[in-house]
């Protein structure tokens, strides 16, 4: 009986859909006609036993962190991009900038019981001095003061989302889109009150992402 259970658990842990990451991402970020990689390193796992180190068991519950690593004068160099949270929703490598060359990351990492934290930026590469990969700038990082909306007023932060597509063929490069919710104290934590959708656009004179578009929203209460 014992060894029937472990392998009905063994078996749906196997099953479980792949998340980004698992396979590490190889690309030519810095320009420099070698491929870089972009992976998730766990931080902690989670189990019914405790917190342990890693590597975490298929289906632990887990903490993670996204890393750039480059092998380069004879070593290896890591730049961790991300703060610890606990899942990634998608790590893209995308020619946001419009330059042809799909060389910078976009990634959104999320945390909490109903992932309502968030974490997203699109990073851009060069060369170091030293030869190695360094990050140019990070053109977009969300949520910061500068990234979310005037709150409505009364109102906090819920929670929020990145969207990276070609929305408008021309504009260069790949558009941003934030959703993000605002709620009162009142309010259950299933139904903020309101939602702003905000398009943002690459402006090379700038070297950074402007928004173009911005609607704000109040949301009906589902009762």
């Amino acid at each position: 009986m014992l060894f029937a259970a472990l392998a009905t658990v063994a078996a749906a842990r196997a099953a479980d859909p792949p998340r980004p990451l698992d396979t590490p991402l190889g690309a030519d970020i810095d320009g420099d006609g070698l491929d870089e990689t972009v992976a998730a390193r766990e931080t902690a796992c989670f189990t019914s036993d405790g917190v342990r180190d890693p590597p975490c068991a298929p289906g632990d519950l887990r903490s993670i962190v996204v890393e750039a690593s480059d092998d380069c004068a004879g070593t290896t160099k890591v730049i961790t991009l991300s703060r610890e949270m606990d899942f990634i929703s998608f790590a893209r490598i995308v020619d946001a900038d419009g330059d042809g060359q799909p060389r910078e990351l976009a990634f959104e990492l999320r945390a909490g019981a109903s992932a309502r934290g968030v974490q997203a930026k699109v990073v851009s590469f060069q060369t170091g001095a030293d030869g190695c990969l360094a990050v140019r700038r990070t053109l977009f990082s969300y949520p910061r003061p500068d990234s979310i909306g005037r709150r409505p007023k009364g109102t906090a932060f819920a929670s929020g989302a990145l969207t990276v597509h070609d929305f408008v063929k021309r504009y260069p490069g790949q558009e941003l889109r934030t959703t993000e919710t605002y709620a009162r104290p009142t309010d259950a934590g299933c139904c903020p009150s309101f939602q702003r959708t905000t398009f943002w656009r690459w402006v090379a004179a700038r070297d950074a992402y402007r928004p173009y578009r911005t609607k704000l929203v109040k949301l009906r209460k589902p009762f």
